[in-house]
């Protein structure tokens, strides 16, 4: 598989939030309680203005396979060696080592950046992601317990955490 990283744009909208949707309404790797609209995408440019955020794109077929971003963990100084990082890959192309390639890209642009320490809030359903995590170096530094609702179900939030 032929992947490449563009910087995420507006030009990338409509295939970011399908996939952001697919985890939206299919468990609680994304939060959001409710299908989110295209006008949402602008938020998520923002939230990551000034750190890296990427579009993936498969070359073989053209298409954008997932997206990826740091953003600040807190917008206080004081927090200014710490970001938090997600990413969501279209369920099509899990297993194939995309989160990978994201986290080590995340990784080595965060390091250049000054960050040394990357925070990934994870549900406590998403065993996947979790053991992700923790294979790439990430450990467990808490839980917020069951403070998530969504599905009919409370859920946890795990937060992982790895020094780079």
């Amino acid at each position: 598989m032929n992947i490449i990283f563009e910087k995420m744009g507006l030009e990338h909208q409509e295939e970011i939030m399908k996939i952001f949707n697919f985890y939206i309404e299919n468990g609680t790797a994304a939060f959001p309680g409710d299908k989110l609209p295209e006008q949402f995408y602008p938020m998520l440019l923002k939230r990551a203005e000034g750190y890296p955020s990427y579009a993936i794109k498969d070359m073989d077929d053209n298409c954008v396979v997932g997206f990826c971003q740091l953003s600040p963990y807190s917008p206080f100084s004081t927090f200014k060696s710490t970001a938090c990082i997600s990413y969501f890959i279209d369920d099509k192309y899990t297993g194939k080592k995309i989160g990978e390639k994201c986290l080590l890209k995340l990784e080595e642009e965060a390091s250049q950046m000054g960050i040394t320490t990357i925070i990934a809030e994870v549900s406590s359903e998403n065993h996947g992601s979790i053991d992700f995590h923790k294979k790439h170096g990430f450990y467990v530094a808490g839980e917020l317990k069951n403070i998530g609702m969504k599905f009919d179900r409370k859920f946890s939030v795990v937060h992982m955490q790895k020094d780079i």
